[in-house]
């Protein structure tokens, strides 16, 4: 199968189950794009008195989203950004998503953005849970904007796959009133502190943003045959943010 049918199953399965579908040429022009839909919405909020607040996502692929955001002219003073997931790490560490986005995102206008950590020094991921839960109720709720990766495992912030079941259950269940959880997955050497699913789902809308074949596989896949029937336990983890209400998530998608 050649790369373009690849991208034309996912992007088929992706727009059936409701979901939109962006693509851009390159990694650079989809960073525009994403920035642009995602400024507009932060805009809309801010100019509504609420304030704006932005979930973002670590690793290298938002960067140039980040780079793109951090330019932008809007009132930047009025929105809180905070993390879809962190490694236990403090702020500094070479694993920190944290200090990912104070050097990449929160820079030039947009340091003017309240950043809501969801690390606290001294104290075990445990313990911290109460706090951080805390300071994220002060950020606008519903979130205005999340921004998620994917994993070639479907995992996305830090609900893996083969985190401990009941860990990954008690993060996945849309019963569970928490915010917040601590996933030790078996995959990754650092624990994990995660916003659960319901969480994540508490947002005006979401967006996927992956690029390379691959990711149009794992994306694929995660949806499944049936997309109607929403996430289930054995599924991608990732399916759980797509597959609930489908009409306020964007994958958007390059090479």
């Amino acid at each position: 199968m050649t790369s373009n049918e690849h991208v034309r199953r996912a992007k088929n399965r992706v727009t059936s189950a409701g979901i939109h579908w962006s693509e851009a040429a390159d990694k650079e022009a989809l960073a525009v794009m994403l920035s642009d839909a995602i400024l507009k919405r932060l805009q809309a909020a801010i100019e509504s008195g609420a304030g704006a607040s932005l979930v973002v996502s670590g690793g290298s692929t938002p960067a140039p989203v980040f780079a793109c955001l951090s330019e932008a002219d809007i009132d930047w003073s009025k929105v809180r950004v905070t993390l879809a997931d962190e490694r236990w790490v403090p702020p500094g560490h070479p694993d920190s998503n944290e200090s990912l986005v104070r050097d990449t995102l929160l820079i030039r206008k947009a340091s003017a953005a309240q950043f809501v950590s969801l690390f606290r020094d001294g104290i075990t991921p445990e313990l911290a849970v109460a706090e951080v839960a805390i300071d994220l109720q002060r950020m606008t709720h519903p979130f205005t904007a999340v921004i998620l990766g994917m994993g070639n495992d479907g995992h996305t912030a830090s609900l893996f796959p083969d985190a401990p079941g009941v860990q990954l259950s008690r993060a996945m269940d849309l019963n569970n009133v928490e915010e917040l959880a601590i996933m030790h997955p078996a995959s990754v050497s650092q624990t994990r502190i995660t916003l659960t699913r319901r969480a994540l789902l508490n947002a005006n809308h979401r967006y996927l943003h992956i690029t390379g074949e691959q990711k149009c596989k794992v994306l694929y896949d995660a949806i499944g045959d049936e997309p109607s029937e929403g996430y289930r336990e054995g599924m991608a983890p990732v399916s759980g943010l797509l597959l609930n209400s489908p009409e306020s998530v964007s994958v958007f998608w390059s090479h």
